[in-house]
């Protein structure tokens, strides 16, 4: 059987970008988790998750800018969420997340600031 954990996520912008890979690491190794599955879910209409390559601040595109014409123009924060997905799945191998090494899961705040909850299921 499988556990869920709940994370508390506090955003400080309208628009904002947090890596959370090294705590998802965390709760793997804490619950001694070696080949499994773990699946991510983002229960808010105006916020997501996503797995993709590591995006520094500074580097990184304005995802409002980004997601503006696939979401019709002046997209609110729920099609933003829509676009980017409230959900992820990723494998575990060997106790760690079976991913490249310059990727990243980032939990996507797209109508904060606000305090959020990110729900992780661990399965062996």
């Amino acid at each position: 059987m499988g556990t869920v954990k709940e994370l508390r996520i506090a955003t400080s912008d309208k628009n904002q970008l947090i890596d959370v890979t090294d705590i998802i690491q965390e709760l793997i190794e804490a619950n001694g988790i070696r080949e499994g599955l773990v699946c991510l879910y983002v229960p808010h209409s105006g916020a997501a998750i996503s797995i993709h390559r590591s995006v520094q601040p500074e580097q990184g595109p304005d995802l409002t800018i980004l997601l503006e014409p696939l979401a019709g123009g002046s997209a609110s924060s729920f099609a933003k969420a829509a676009i980017v997905a409230p959900t992820e799945i990723l494998i575990v191998h060997n106790g760690r997340l079976a991913m490249d090494r310059d990727q990243r899961v980032f939990f996507y705040e797209f109508d904060g600031p606000a305090e959020r909850r990110l729900l992780v299921y661990l399965a062996p």
